[in-house]
């Protein structure tokens, strides 16, 4: 449990710093690399922060509450990207965040399941 909260707290971090650092009124528009990282690096660290923050509230959950977990994650991401599609919410609408959404998620159900094996072998 005390894992996740790590987790989680580190991925928010990051992503806000990452944010703040790659300040888009100090990028080019040439540059792909900061472009890249300003772009989708956020999204990936707020997904994985909000996967493990959900999962540390439902600690106790089965394989198929880990999947239930994913779907709320994916979501309220797609209720994020939708807001923006339809001008309600700050930000631009990407298809490619949805994309980035969903790697991220299945990378972080990996985690999550290397995780709780870790934690049966030492009980």
């Amino acid at each position: 449990m005390k894992k996740r909260f790590i987790l989680s707290l580190s991925f928010m971090i990051v992503g806000v710093i990452i944010y703040i650092l790659f300040d888009i009124r100090f990028m080019t528009k040439s540059n792909i690399v900061f472009s890249i990282i300003r772009n989708f690096l956020p999204d990936i660290c707020w997904t994985f922060s909000f996967f493990f923050i959900s999962v540390n509230f439902a600690y106790n959950i089965s394989k198929n509450a880990l999947l239930l977990n994913s779907i709320y994650v994916f979501g309220i991401a797609l209720l994020f990207e939708l807001l923006q599609y339809f001008n309600i919410a700050r930000g631009t609408f990407d298809i490619l965040d949805i994309f980035i959404y969903s790697i991220t998620i299945i990378f972080a159900c990996f985690i999550e399941k290397k995780i709780r094996r870790n934690e049966c072998e030492k009980s």
